[in-house]
């Protein structure tokens, strides 16, 4: 899910007496003291660096004047950030993920696309929205009174365009208020404060590798007067192929919905949340924790869907991301 690392932000803090820098690939400390008109001794001394060949991108030096004690005890400043890592550019529909290095846990948030994304276990998830224009958007992270700008590069993806052949009887499903409505639905079965219920990558919900639709296609419903995006990954399966969850959490939702059919979703905590889609038989209930494989019901076709299949997506407090990154590595 990362593409490369951003490498230099000034820091400007009211906590401390001193301005810092965060080390850019190829920098040296000679380097970063001209550029600060100061010396290698005194970085040296200021970061208690015995080697001076030895710095990290990303590690975040002090490069003038001396910790102010009495400040920090007024303002009671967060514990102080040694380095940062976040991605260079990610993709539409992906997420980009900062991480924080600190000897103990930081409190603040993230704004970002006109979102406020909180820092949960020292880093922040920031879903991209699949429709995001490509362009070099800011990320203002703020910890305290400290305040770093950082700079996420969107670039678009490769999806395709489909038009959805749907029969009459599934066409009285693209009801706006009801799309609407049952969107907030399934979002609001998320609790963005639920503590990370995984560990290590997701597994497949479903024994295949059939994607018949993956995350991201156009599409268009009828004709082209509705337009929208595919939010997951569609597996081609039977009907009455077992759905399994992919990673522990706690069942959200277990219902049927009006367009997606048969519905669970599982709230895997920092606000990450699966829906499983058009299922024919459910067999959890909302409020049951669920462990990776545990079974959640069975494939189907029911709701605003053209054929036997699981929609399987992935949600970053209630925005859709491409679940197949998830398979691989996790946040």
């Amino acid at each position: 899910m990362r593409y490369g690392i951003f490498t230099f932000v000034t820091l400007c803090s009211l906590a401390f007496a001193q301005a810092t820098h965060i080390v850019q690939p190829g920098e040296t400390l000679y380097r970063i003291a001209r550029q600060y008109n100061t010396t290698v001794e005194a970085l040296q001394v200021l970061n208690h660096i015995s080697d001076p060949t030895q710095l990290r991108v990303g590690q975040v030096l002090r490069v003038s004047g001396q910790p102010n004690t009495a400040l920090n005890r007024r303002t009671q400043a967060p514990a102080p950030i040694k380095a940062l890592e976040w991605p260079r550019q990610t993709v539409q529909g992906y997420l980009a993920v900062i991480r924080i290095t600190a000897p103990e846990p930081v409190q603040g948030e993230v704004r970002f696309l006109n979102n406020t994304y909180p820092i949960q276990q020292n880093r922040v998830l920031l879903p991209v929205p699949a429709l995001q224009a490509p362009g070099v958007y800011p990320a203002l992270l703020r910890v305290g009174q400290d305040v770093v700008r950082l700079e996420v590069r969107v670039v678009a993806g490769s999806f395709g365009r489909f038009v959805l052949q749907l029969p009459p009887d599934r066409r009285a499903l693209l009801v706006p208020e009801r799309l609407r409505a049952e969107r907030l639905q399934v979002v609001g079965s998320c609790d963005f404060n639920r503590p990370q219920q995984w560990r290590g990558p997701f597994r497949k919900p479903i024994q295949t590798n059939r994607i018949t639709d993956p995350f991201g296609t156009r599409r268009s419903y009828d004709q082209g007067r509705t337009y929208s995006y595919h939010e997951g990954l569609d597996y081609g399966v039977p009907e009455g192929t077992p759905v399994y969850a992919p990673a522990p959490g706690v069942v959200g939702l277990a219902e049927t919905l009006f367009v997606r059919g048969g519905a669970v979703t599982l709230d895997h905590g920092l606000g990450v949340c699966s829906g499983y889609w058009h299922l024919s038989r459910i067999v959890v209930k909302p409020g049951q924790i669920v462990r990776a494989g545990d079974l959640l019901g069975y494939s189907g076709n029911t709701g605003l869907s053209n054929g036997p299949h699981l929609h399987f997506e992935i949600r970053v407090r209630g925005i859709p991301t491409n679940p197949a990154p998830w398979f691989l590595s996790v946040p």
